[in-house]
């Protein structure tokens, strides 16, 4: 093969043995190149294909950057020629025709120098996995899906839930049978499959996709009986004409209590975008409240809407990537931070559900992006319209409000259920502890919980740490178990049998735990602290009878996990859920009426910059959980410090006083978001070459931050100096509000790195 020659011009038409050589970009070094290739198979591929090519006898997707019409006297093997004749490589085949528009490659390449990291490894983590670098292997066997089947001998109960009543219904309209990822497209949940499995009204079998061309067309059947948008109230409907009217390329922060029906707008504003033919991208940031949105979305829009996340197969993400090149009518795509790269056009709307959330960075690997502002920049660019949704606002957003900044401003401050907000009860441990109550229930909290079966009302109990407890550590001289390979102390975790081992949420090493303390022998070796395991156990004992489920990332895994455990408790088989932070996040549960946090302690005093935002963000968010029914709610916070500025916000929940407050304290210390930031992170094997390239590195850049007014701080060990057995160290940069960062451009950062070390480039870092 030949390095791609520069010169893009193409001849004149040739003889019909002319042959097309086209440039592709594929995967070598870590900018990516361009070679040579020959399209003497005549696949007509042209340029933004994707094609298969061999590099070094490995086969390589690649993109095609160039395509010209060669000769045979171009090629040297025309007779008489002198030149020896270029032998080219054939491209293999043709992966997706038109992959890469060239208006969205343009914003690829915007945001990649945004980044700091070439165009090519932007195009890599912007497409789906497995589209650029060496070809992953598939299996040959088609993939086997689940059928779901009408039993033919089953009785038609008549006191069945309305929503099994309706799947029922959906199945019989349409032949009596249907695939259950159709019957999902449609809004219809695993939970409701099984629950008329259990009645024994439908069986279940996994089937080839040709094995069942007679049953339903759940994109039929399920689309006649779609659900009819709600009436808007008076706050609503003056948001939705706001949004209207706001000039395209722009962007609205719609700060709403929780409750007050911010995803109803939502619907409503993608009803007008597709309507007018246009495609929406709604981005939520965590993959469990993914299952709610969308299902709310399909119940209203069908087999119209789409998931894009990590939770889906390579091979699922693949099919809603061609289908948004190819699509024939408007979408609307459902997915997390990632989505926002997918080519929809024209695109009319994009939504960040809770916008504050800190999951819409990436951090790692690079590219580190915020998809608030890829979504921001893309809005700008194609003419969409973006909308930031909270109950609790960012201050980045809220700075960012007109007319100083670009976000046109609009507020819910009602709930649908004309409930008023829970009010917030703080129960100071210390005085438990005083009073010799010396459990990790408190006796408020434990007469709620008690109240909670009689009155058929549900509770939520947020956990901040997962697992059994937080570590093992020695009463006697203080020891705490560490991971081998990480500088974290390892959490200790239980099965149902009772079997305990620890484990490492790094880098996942496990080991047993043992009785005493290998440094001085001590018996007195137990775990400290406690998570959710340990919980779910103290409520088993001390309320005989209450019906619980953990929700947390250990107990949430497969596809359907998040989706499963929140059906089972809307259903009621569960009083009180009992999770970590992912609880607190947008979930609608109309009989939970209490709402709890254990440990607010261990959200207050984290040592970061943004500690006290997010901390009263999430409880405010918890809070929001309780009352959203007809029944009021109740919110209850265990803490040690009960006179924390956090919790005197929460308890009155004025979370605009508290962004002034802080955005004063930020801006008189010259503190993100009235400054920038930039993190540069290195790893390594070696601890000595990491810290040394981390030096080098330094004396490299001091100049450039000299020289525009940004401080150079470090390099030092990283908060977490080791993961995995890599030494990790950092440099953080510190420089005005919107000025560039200090930093020489392409890989001149990287050319000097030892082998062995790496180096990650994390612009305006939301953890340090």
């Amino acid at each position: 093969m030949t390095p791609a020659s520069p010169d893009p011009a193409e001849p004149a038409p040739c003889p019909s043995e002319c042959c097309a050589e086209v440039d592709v970009w594929v995967e070598a070094g870590r900018e990516g190149r361009c070679f040579t290739y020959e399209d003497s198979r005549r696949l007509g591929v042209d340029l933004g294909d994707l094609v298969v090519v061999r590099l070094r006898g490995r086969r390589m997707q690649g993109l095609v950057m160039d395509r010209r019409i060669s000769s045979p006297v171009d090629r040297g093997q025309a007779s008489g020629s002198e030149a020896p004749p270029r032998h080219l490589e054939a491209i293999e085949a043709l992966v997706q025709s038109a992959a890469v528009d060239p208006l969205w490659f343009g914003w690829i390449e915007a945001m990649a120098v945004h980044c700091h990291i070439s165009p090519f490894r932007m195009l890599k983590a912007a497409l789906p996995p497995g589209w650029l670098g060496q070809r992953q292997s598939h299996q040959a066997e088609p993939r086997r899906l689940w059928w779901v089947q009408l039993e033919s001998s089953a009785i038609n109960p008549q006191n069945l839930p309305q929503r099994q009543a309706d799947l029922q219904a959906a199945l019989a309209a349409g032949g009596g049978g249907a695939w259950q990822r159709d019957l999902q497209a449609a809004g219809f949940g695993s939970g409701l499959v099984n629950g008329l499995i259990k009645r024994g009204l439908i069986r279940r079998e996994k089937r080839q996709p040709t094995d069942a061309s007679n049953g339903l067309s759940c994109s039929d059947a399920c689309d006649q009986d779609l659900e009819v948008p709600q009436s808007l109230t008076v706050e609503q409907q003056e948001v939705v004409e706001a949004f209207q009217s706001q000039p395209l390329g722009t962007g609205m922060l719609l700060w709403g209590v929780t409750g007050s029906g911010k995803t109803e707008v939502y619907l409503q504003l993608a009803e007008r975008e597709l309507q007018a033919g246009r495609h929406c991208l709604i981005l939520t940031p965590e993959i469990g409240l993914i299952p709610q949105l969308v299902d709310r979305f399909r119940r209203r829009f069908g087999t119209k809407v789409l998931e894009y996340h990590s939770g889906c197969s390579d091979r699922e993400r693949v099919s809603t990537w061609r289908q948004g090149l190819t699509a024939a009518k408007p979408l609307v795509v459902v997915g997390t931070r990632s989505a926002v790269f997918l080519p929809l056009a024209p695109l009319g709307l994009i939504v960040l559900d809770e916008e504050h959330d800190s999951s819409y960075k990436q951090e790692s690997p690079m590219p580190c992006y915020h998809a608030r502002d890829m979504a921001m920049d893309r809005a700008r660019r194609t003419g969409a319209r973006v909308v930031l949704g909270s109950a609790t606002p960012s201050l980045v957003s809220w700075k960012n409000l007109a007319p100083q900044g670009q976000l046109a401003l609009a507020r819910l401050t009602r709930r649908i259920s004309d409930q008023p907000l829970s009010p917030v009860h703080v129960v100071d441990m210390r005085q438990e502890l005083a009073d010799g109550h010396r459990r990790l229930i408190s006796r408020p909290l434990m007469e709620r919980l008690s109240a909670l079966p009689e009155a058929g009302e549900q509770a939520v109990v947020l956990v901040p740490r997962r697992g059994y407890s937080s570590f093992l550590s020695c009463r006697s001289c203080g020891e705490v178990v560490q991971c081998p390979n990480c500088d974290v102390a390892l959490t200790v975790h239980r099965s149902r049998q009772g079997h305990q081992w620890l484990r490492c949420h790094w880098c996942d090493h496990r080991a047993e735990v043992e009785s005493s303390c290998h440094k001085c022998g001590s018996k007195a070796f137990k775990p400290f602290g406690a998570g959710t395991q340990r919980v779910m156990e103290h409520l088993v004992e001390e309320l005989q009878g209450l019906r619980l489920l953990r929700f947390d990332r250990d107990s949430t895994g497969g596809r359907d996990g998040h989706r499963r455990l929140l059906e089972q408790f809307a259903a009621g088989e569960a009083d009180v859920l009992v999770g970590t932070q992912m609880l607190a996040k947008g979930m609608d549960l109309p009989r939970v009426t209490l709402a709890a946090v254990l440990a607010a302690d261990g959200l207050l005093h984290r040592p970061d910059l943004q500690a006290g935002e997010q901390s009263l963000q999430l409880l405010m968010q918890l809070a929001g959980r309780a009352g959203r029914g007809e029944r009021p709610g109740h919110v209850l916070v265990q803490t040690y410090c009960p006179d924390h500025p956090v919790i005197h916000h929460l308890v009155d929940g004025r979370y605009g006083e508290f962004l002034k407050e802080e955005a004063c304290l930020r801006h008189e210390a010259g503190l993100v978001p009235y400054s920038r930031a930039c993190l540069l992170r290195l790893s390594g094997d070696s601890a000595a070459a990491t810290a040394t390239a981390a030096a080098v590195l330094a004396e490299q850049i001091k100049p450039l931050c000299d020289a525009q007014g940004w401080c150079l701080i470090g390099p030092a060990p990283a908060p977490i100096a080791r993961v995995a057995g890599r030494s990790r160290w950092q440099l953080l940069l510190h420089g005005p509000e919107e000025s560039p960062l200090p930093l020489p451009s392409g890989s001149t950062l990287w050319n000097g790195l030892p082998r062995g070390v790496a180096l990650a480039v994390d612009p305006d870092p939301i953890q340090l």
